[in-house]
């Protein structure tokens, strides 16, 4: 599993930095550790599935994850009926997402 190999790495003082808290200001991520914005192909799917896939990231000591494959408006859309969040429903459906993940102690 990756993290058990970043967590030995860790501790064995190669990246001393990596999983101490880092303060932003606005707030405190656990660790150094951010998961990158991808497309997961789980974005136009029910919302449950994107959150368990999140929830579980979280729970794995992820410090912070960009979501990627939902755009912001219509222009930005990638192919039709792609994920948006341009109505209030579609937003309710990321809601359960971004909850999932910070009752899993993960900050998204």
């Amino acid at each position: 599993f990756f993290f058990g190999s970043l967590f030995k790495m860790a501790s064995a003082n190669k990246f001393k930095h990596l999983l101490k808290p880092l303060d932003l200001g606005f707030t405190t991520l656990r660790n150094r550790v951010i998961m990158g914005s991808m497309h997961t192909g789980l974005e136009s799917e029910k919302p449950e599935l994107q959150a368990a896939y999140f929830a579980e990231r979280a729970r794995g000591q992820v410090g912070l994850m960009v979501t990627g494959g939902v755009s912001p408006d219509l222009c930005g859309t990638l192919y039709p009926f792609a994920s948006k969040l341009t109505s209030v429903s579609q937003t309710k459906n990321h809601k359960i997402v971004t909850s999932a993940v910070h009752e899993a102690g993960g900050k998204i």
